[in-house]
C-alpha cells in the first residue's frame, strides 16, 4: 500500500511560485516550488536561532562521520635534524557537526586540516577514516576544501563561479539551466552575495568584488557542491565582524539542516561565532599538541576542573588561547598537554566507529535527488561526480565566456597578428621577384613567427594552471578534460592569429596564391608542434618569468638546426640527429621543394630532397612530434608544480 507524504510549502507570496504537493510514491510536481519551500524555510530560520534548526528529513544528505588516528607531521632542517610540527593526534567528529580547530600560531592547525582533507602533499603519518573506513579514491568527491587564497578567474561573475561547482557536482538531466541558476542565487543570498551576483571576481587590473566578498564566494562554492564534509581554512579572515558572523550562520544552517560537517580553522572568534560550534580541537604549539578535543559546551568545565576556570565576563575563547599559548604570562600549556594525555587521549582514540562506505553514501544521496528529479545518473565508482562530457562542456563554456569578455586581450592579439604580418611582409616586399635561394629567409620567417607567437601566451597558460590545480584537487574535473578544452580553445585562437599573419605576409611577398595552400600546410604543421612544445614549457616552468628561461634552449635548438642556418649539407655527422628532430628543418625543406623542386642549386646548397618518400617522412615526423609533445604536456601538467602543502 502506498503511503502518501505531504510537505508544507509556503504560499506563492513567500517565494514567487505556486504551492505544490509531493507524494512519496511519485515525483515532485513542481521542482522549483518544492525547492523554494525548503530554501524559504532555511532563510527564515537564518533570521532566528540557527542552532535550533532541525535536520531536513527529505533533503539532508549528510551522513558521514570523520575520525582520525595518530596524525603527525615533522620537518627536517639542512642538518637532517627532525622538528615535530604536530605530534600524534587523534579525534572523531560526528555527522553534521561544526568543528573548530583553534590554537596559537605554529600549533599545526592548518597542517591538521590539510591532512584531514587529504591535501597535505608532504609525507605524514597516521590514518583518516570516513564512517570508520579508511578514506579511498572517492574521498575528494565526498568533501570540499576552502583554501585561504581566493583563486578564481578575474572575468568570472559571482553567480557563474558558484554555478560552476554545482554543475560539476550535481548532475540531473531534467534540471533546467533556469532552475539551476535560481537555486544557485538562493545559495548566494545565504552568504549575502545576491546583490553582487553579476559582478566580476576581479583582480588588480579588473575592478571586481571586495576581498571579503571573494572569501564568501569561495565558501559558497564549497557549500553548494553537496559535500559530506567541508574543510575551511580561516574562512572568516579578512571579513568584518558582521560579515564573519553572516558566513558562520550560513555554514551552521547548512550543517543543521542538511547534515554537512564543517571543519574550520579559526582564530579567536567572537562569542556569538564560538557559540555556533559543536566541537573544539584545541592545540598548543612548540610542538603542536592537543590540549582539548571534545564538545565545545564542555570546554569550560574541563578548564575549571583543571583549576583554570574561565572568567565570567569577556570572551572565554581568549582565555583558553592565552592559557595554552607557550610564552604567555600565566601560560599552562604543558600542564594541559599532560592532562589531555592522561584523561582524554585514550577515549578519543577509541572513537572510530564503523558506517557506510563512500559509494553507499553517494548512492543514498542519489535517492534523495531522485525524489525531485526523474533523470538522475547512476552513481559510478569514479573520482568525479559527472561524466567526461559534462566536464568538457562546462569547462569549454567557461573558457569561451572568459575569453569573450577579455576584449583587451583579443584586440591585442589581433593587432599584434596584423602588425607582425605587415612588418615582415614589407621587409620581404615582392620577394617573389628574387632568386629562389633568396626567398628561403622569407619562408623561415613564416615558421619562426608562428613559433615565437606562443611565447606571448605562456604566462597566461601558467596563470590558468593555478586555477586548474586547485579545482582538480577538489575532484571537480579531470586533467584530461582540462587538457582537451585547453587544446581546443588555445589552438583555435593561436591558429587564427597565425593564419592572419601568414596571409598578410604572403600577400605582400608577391608569391603565387596557387602555392599558398602548400606553404601554409607545412607552416601549420610546424606551428602545431611548436605550440605543443610550449605547452610542455608552461607545465614545467614554476613561474611565468622562468618559463622564458626554460623555453629558450629548446627554441634556439629548433631554430638553429632548421635546415637553413645549419643544413644537412653543413651539419657535423654527429649532430645529424638534430636536423632530424627539428620541426622547422622538415617544414622548410618541404616548403622550398614544393615551390622549387626543379632548382638543382637548392638541392646542392642545402641538401634538400624532393622525393615523395621524404615528404611522407616529413609528415610522419611532424605528426608524431605534435602528438608526443601533447602527451608529455599532459603528463607534466598532471605531475609537476602541484600545490605544496
Amino acid at each position: 500500500m502506498e503511503v502518501s507524504v505531504r510537505w508544507c510549502i509556503p504560499p506563492k507570496s513567500a517565494f514567487g511560485g505556486a504551492s505544490t504537493e509531493v507524494s512519496a510514491g511519485g515525483k515532485v510536481l513542481d521542482q522549483k516550488a518544492f525547492l523554494s519551500g525548503k530554501l524559504w524555510d532555511l532563510k527564515h530560520m537564518l533570521e532566528g536561532d540557527v542552532l535550533s534548526i532541525p535536520r531536513d528529513p527529505d533533503l539532508a544528505h549528510g551522513q558521514s562521520s570523520l575520525c582520525f588516528r595518530d596524525l603527525a607531521f615533522s620537518t627536517k632542517n639542512r642538518e637532517g635534524l627532525e622538528t615535530a610540527i604536530l605530534t600524534p593526534t587523534s579525534g572523531a567528529y560526528e555527522t553534521g557537526s561544526m568543528v573548530a580547530l583553534m590554537g596559537p600560531s605554529g600549533c599545526g592547525k592548518t597542517t591538521l586540516l590539510d591532512m584531514l582533507a587529504g591535501k597535505k602533499t608532504k609525507p605524514y603519518t597516521g590514518q583518516v577514516f570516513l564512517n570508520g573506513q579508511p578514506r579511498n579514491r572517492l574521498y575528494p568527491r565526498m568533501t570540499s576544501y576552502v583554501p585561504q587564497q581566493d583563486v578564481m578567474p578575474k572575468y568570472w561573475t559571482v553567480v557563474e563561479a558558484v554555478e560552476f561547482n554545482h554543475r560539476l557536482r550535481f548532475q540531473a538531466e531534467d534540471m533546467s539551466s533556469e532552475l539551476r541558476r535560481w537555486y544557485v542565487e538562493e545559495i548566494l543570498s545565504f552568504f549575502g552575495l545576491l546583490s553582487v551576483k553579476d559582478s566580476y571576481i576581479g583582480d588588480d587590473t579588473v575592478r571586481g568584488i571586495s576581498g571579503g566578498q571573494k572569501r564568501r564566494v569561495t565558501l559558497a562554492r564549497g557549500c553548494v557542491a553537496g559535500s559530506q564534509i567541508v574543510f575551511a581554512d580561516e574562512p572568516t579572515s579578512g571579513l568584518s565582524a558582521t560579515d564573519a558572523e553572516m558566513c558562520m550562520r550560513a555554514m551552521t544552517a547548512v550543517s543543521r539542516k542538511l547534515g554537512t560537517t564543517f571543519v574550520v580553522v579559526i582564530h579567536q572568534p567572537r562569542i556569538e561565532i564560538a557559540a555556533m560550534f559543536d566541537h573544539l580541537t584545541l592545540l598548543t604549539s612548540h610542538p603542536g599538541r592537543v590540549v582539548y578535543n571534545g564538545p565545545f559546551s564542555e570546554v569550560a568545565a574541563y578548564f575549571t576542573a583543571a583549576s583554570w576556570p574561565p572568567p565570567t565576563v569577556g570572551n572565554p575563547v581568549d582565555f583558553y588561547l592565552d592559557t595554552i599559548t607557550p610564552g604567555v604570562r600565566r601560560s599552562a600549556s604543558e600542564a594541559f598537554a599532560e592532562r589531555y594525555v592522561t584523561m582524554k587521549k585514550e577515549s578519543v582514540e577509541a572513537a572510530v566507529n564503523g558506517g557506510k562506505s563512500a559509494l553507499e553514501v553517494l548512492q543514498d544521496n542519489r535517492e534523495i535527488r531522485f525524489m525531485v528529479f526523474n533523470k538522475v545518473h547512476t552513481v559510478q565508482d569514479s573520482v568525479h561526480s559527472v561524466s567526461m562530457r559534462t566536464q568538457v562542456g562546462t569547462l569549454l563554456c567557461r573558457r569561451v565566456t572568459l575569453i569573450g569578455r577579455d576584449t583587451n586581450q583579443l584586440k591585442t592579439r589581433l593587432g599584434m597578428s596584423i602588425l607582425q604580418g605587415v612588418i615582415i611582409g614589407v621587409a620581404f616586399w615582392d620577394i617573389a621577384k628574387k632568386l629562389p635561394a633568396q626567398q628561403i629567409s622569407f619562408l623561415f620567417l613564416m615558421l619562426q613567427v608562428g613559433a615565437m607567437a606562443n611565447l606571448v601566451v605562456m604566462p597566461e597558460m601558467i596563470a590558468q594552471r593555478l586555477v586548474f590545480k586547485i579545482e582538480t584537487s577538489d575532484a571537480l574535473y579531470s586533467t584530461t578534460a582540462a587538457v582537451v578544452v585547453d587544446t581546443l580553445v588555445m589552438n583555435c585562437m593561436a591558429i587564427a592569429g597565425n593564419l592572419i599573419t601568414s596571409v598578410i605576409m604572403y600577400s605582400l611577398s608577391g608569391l603565387s596564391w596557387s602555392s599558398f595552400g602548400l606553404v601554409y600546410a607545412w607552416s601549420f604543421m610546424c606551428f602545431m608542434v611548436m605550440t605543443n612544445f610550449f605547452k610542455i614549457v608552461a607545465a614545467v616552468a614554476p613561474t611565468p618569468a622562468q618559463s622564458l628561461q626554460v623555453a629558450t634552449p629548446g627554441l634556439i635548438f629548433f631554430i638553429l638546426f632548421n635546415n637553413f642556418f645549419v643544413t644537412k649539407a653543413t651539419v657535423a655527422d654527429f649532430m645529424r640527429w638534430a636536423i632530424f628532430i627539428s620541426p622547422m628543418a622538415w617544414s622548410i625543406e618541404q616548403m622550398v621543394m614544393g615551390l622549387y623542386s626543379h632548382d638543382p642549386t637548392l638541392v646542392e646548397l642545402y641538401g634538400y630532397d624532393c622525393s615523395d618518400a621524404q615528404t611522407a617522412t616529413a609528415f610522419a615526423v611532424l605528426f608524431t612530434e605534435a602528438i608526443l609533445f601533447q602527451i608529455v604536456s599532459l603528463v607534466c601538467l598532471r605531475n609537476l608544480n602541484n600545490i605544496s602543502r
